[in-house]
């Protein structure tokens, strides 16, 4: 029986062979994306899974209020809050902190020496905290002594060679303060691409200075809490302020409420980033959007092999009709069906692990992350594949299974068979769905591509072009004197312009704030401020708008007290307008002396990426905010002797600082690269919105070439009463027309406001217009057209006499 089940399924298959190659070519991409976007979807949830223990894991992340009012929240705390909190708030089992406070050092080996970015401390008993696993050394002990230092494979291998041979051996570690000489005393396995923390080394706890180890307010720490099970982290959270008010004792910030939020060490990734978070987040909402594709683009592959079926329908009603005769049940005509579309199915399936790995390489290549298609071998993935493919199965067997297994053999072989009209209007409302999908999905393109457009061509208020950055170097004699000196004999090369020394370049969070307040208001009035150190030749290369007073000017000795405010900064200390803040004084954390005073107000600059919303800034040069660090150093050049500019600061460089790496690059470059995750965001919606679209498009051709050989008796007849072929051609697309038409109308004002919503992540997003939701619509018309039009064209060019002479 199931010899002859199979034959017969292989002649139907075979019969049919454009149609099965439709089926198979839809589900197949179907299944493909499904597999793809499941992974990526999968890979992006699986963050700090992998820690034992995760679920009781929480960061503390700190979060300042004014009379009720949220004023600021970081993803950082202070280095005093974690000891505390475990010291007097019940429910805290453990807990482990990260600083990243001068986590950009130069490390020195010898005669190698390389910067890096994410030299941290961290305490004695992080590594046995989080379970990371060891090359050399014990979890336990490795961090506990002053001077010591953990490192990543990776990293032994590039100072050593061989990560064996780290262990002993000493490394020399500088920040623009401070040089540390460190005793490796372990070596930690590569840490996997989905974990929050990524670092390269991990300096003991006890090598910090004694003053910051427990300090309040320096929030410059990842605080990880583990909490005893049962325990609710809100609760711990609600306890936070009136502890901290313990603790506050200085006058910065003493006026607003010290809170925390306990966020899941799992939900880190996904959540919106806050300012101070050191690594790339994902976005929940875009995961959220690709996990809804991959199931609308199995459902549209799924649909079109139910249509294609159905509509086959008529033409395999005799055959149903002579083995009812002949005695088959209904239970092994449902099993023919179900046989069927099994064995189209695992050929799609067989083929989409082909595609996949097509897909997965443009992914790697659109995103630059290479973990994706490893995860494709995961349990929890293979599971959730199988799950979709039963499902394939079932939807694309069941509903033509039970049409055909319910015809009347009499009606059957006496040629009365025809689709009844719940049927067309069911296929018709499929086609509906895919129609209504793509143009969600179409749409959803246009937006996303509109906006990262605009970020990448919008004002930044700020030059950003032929600039040429140098980080500043390490520790070093005269650190000052010799960045100036550094700066000025630059400015000798043919191909510098201008130079200036600061704390920050835009495309990075100025990093460094202060509480500063106007000056005869009360104390109460304190705000956190970015604090943007700069020199005389700021504002003459990086160019900011003045809108009101004058820049810094070495002719006015006094200027290197004074500051200038961006628009930002005016509307918070309260002033009126530009001209109201120029001449006025504002108090700023840690000077006691006289005030600062306002000389000039720049318009708003986007410091970061157009996602975030202008930070209020001081710039300032005061000699005695010495916390405040310079990091960059910036050249305008001449962008057509970049090369031999670059090496020539290099050659000047190694004269000035010999203990220091030469690191550079190009300031509109780093400054785009904020945006690339929205880039990479757009190319893979482009990319499964194109594969939706073409599998929509495949069951249409497939639809029209059946409906076409179902009405050639008609078209025969037209012809002959004299219709031309256009009108033809006009009357088989008219209802193909009305469906994109119809679906329109549901799916557009879905695409507004999912759009909308999106939008609103943005600080600085385009405005909607009619043309990005009618631009997809006239796309799916064209498309749809192309897909038909051959089909319909030749159908009415057909001589009539071939299509009546059987008449």
């Amino acid at each position: 029986m199931l010899r002859n089940l199979l034959l017969v399924t292989y002649r139907n298959l075979i019969k049919n062979i454009s149609y099965t190659f439709i089926n198979v070519v839809g589900l197949s991409l179907g299944l493909a994306a499904f597999i793809a976007i499941s992974a990526y979807v999968q890979y992006e949830k699986s963050f700090d899974t992998m820690y034992p223990g995760a679920d009781h894991l929480y960061r503390a992340e700190s979060r300042f209020y004014k009379q009720g009012e949220l004023t600021d929240a970081w993803a950082t705390a202070s280095n005093g809050y974690a000891k505390a909190m475990y010291d007097n708030i019940p429910g805290i089992a453990s807990y482990a902190r990260i600083s990243w406070n001068g986590n950009e050092r130069v490390v020195r080996y010898g005669d190698t020496k390389y910067r890096e970015q994410k030299v941290c401390f961290a305490d004695s008993n992080f590594l046995s905290f989080f379970k990371l696993p060891l090359l050399k050394g014990d979890e336990n002990s490795a961090l506990k002594e002053v001077n010591t230092v953990v490192i990543s494979e990776a990293e032994a291998k590039k100072y050593f060679g061989d990560p064996q041979q780290a262990a002993g051996k000493r490394l020399e570690l500088s920040s623009r303060f401070e040089t540390y000489h460190c005793l490796v005393t372990g070596v930690f396995k590569e840490l996997p691409a989905n974990s929050t923390l990524q670092f390269n080394m991990l300096v003991s706890w006890a090598t910090a200075p004694n003053w910051i180890k427990e300090f309040w307010y320096q929030h410059e720490n990842y605080t990880f809490l583990k909490l005893k099970p049962g325990v609710d982290p809100s609760t711990v959270a609600q306890k936070f302020p009136a502890l901290a008010e313990r603790f506050k004792t200085a006058e910065p910030l003493k006026e607003l409420s010290w809170g925390v939020e306990l966020v899941a060490l799992k939900n880190i990734h996904l959540n919106a980033a806050k300012p101070y978070e050191m690594e790339p987040k994902g976005n929940r909402q875009a995961v959220g959007f690709l996990s809804v594709m991959a199931y609308i683009i199995l459902l549209i592959a799924c649909i079109n092999y139910i249509n294609l079926a159905t509509t086959k329908s008529v033409d395999r009603a005799r055959e149903v009709g002579i083995r009812k005769v002949s005695g088959a049940h209904t239970s092994q005509l449902v099993f023919q069906f179900f046989l069927e579309s099994f064995i189209v199915n695992i050929v799609s399936l067989t083929f989409s692990v082909l595609l996949v790995g097509a897909i997965s390489l443009l992914l790697k290549n659109i995103s630059g992350d290479t973990q994706t298609y490893s995860l494709l071998i995961d349990g929890e993935l293979v599971v959730k594949v199988c799950v979709a493919f039963v499902a394939s199965i079932i939807l694309s067997g069941l509903y033509p299974a039970i049409i055909l297994s319910k015809l009347k053999p009499v009606k059957v072989l006496k040629g009365r068979f025809a689709l009844s009209k719940t049927g067309t209007w069911l296929r018709k409302g499929m086609v509906f769905f895919q129609f209504a999908s793509s143009l969600l999905l179409l749409a959803g393109t246009v937006a996303v591509y509109r906006q990262v457009i605009y970020m990448n061509t919008e004002d930044t208020g700020i030059n950003l072009k032929q600039t040429l950055v140098v980080k500043a170097p390490a520790n070093t004699d005269n650190y000052i004197q010799k960045v100036n000196d550094f700066k000025n004999n630059a400015l000798n090369i043919t191909g510098v312009r201008q130079a200036t020394v600061s704390g920050a370049v835009p495309g990075r969070q100025v990093g460094m704030g202060a509480a500063c307040r106007r000056y005869g208001t009360p104390k109460l009035t304190e705000r956190l401020y970015e604090m943007l150190r700069v020199d005389f030749d700021f504002m003459k290369l990086y160019k900011p708008q003045l809108i009101a007073g004058r820049a810094f000017d070495k002719g006015f000795t006094t200027d290197s007290t004074k500051v200038v405010l961006n628009q930002e900064a005016v509307k918070r200390f309260g002033f009126s307008s530009a001209q109201d803040a120029v001449g006025k004084k504002i108090w700023i954390e840690s000077l006691d002396k006289e005030p600062n005073e306002v000389i000039g107000v720049v318009k708003d600059f986007h410091q970061q990426s157009l996602k975030e919303s202008y930070a209020a800034t001081v710039l300032f040069m005061d000699p005695k905010l010495t916390w405040v660090p310079l990091k960059y150093i910036s050249f305008e050049i001449d962008q057509s002797k970049a090369k031999s500019t670059s090496r020539q600061l290099g050659d000047l460089w190694a004269q000035f600082f010999p203990e220091s790496s030469f690191d550079q690059f190009f300031l509109d470059d780093f400054y785009a690269r904020q945006y690339e995750q929205d880039v990479h965001f757009g190319q893979v919606f482009m990319l499964f919105s194109a594969i939706a679209v073409v599998i929509a498009c495949l069951g249409l051709f497939g639809l029209t070439a059946y409906a076409t050989a179902r009405r050639k008796k008609e078209i025969g007849v037209r012809k002959v009463l004299g219709a031309s072929a256009q009108s033809i051609v006009r009357l088989l697309a008219a209802d193909l027309f009305k469906l994109v038409i119809a679906a329109s109308l549901v799916a557009i004002p879905a695409a507004v406001l999912l759009v909308y919503q999106w939008l609103q992540g943005y600080a600085f997003k385009v405005q909607l217009t009619w043309w990005q939701f009618v631009l997809p619509i006239l796309v799916l018309m064209l498309i749809s057209f192309l897909a038909t039009a051959y089909l319909t064209y030749k159908a009415a060019l057909t001589n009539p006499v071939k299509m009546l002479r059987d008449e």
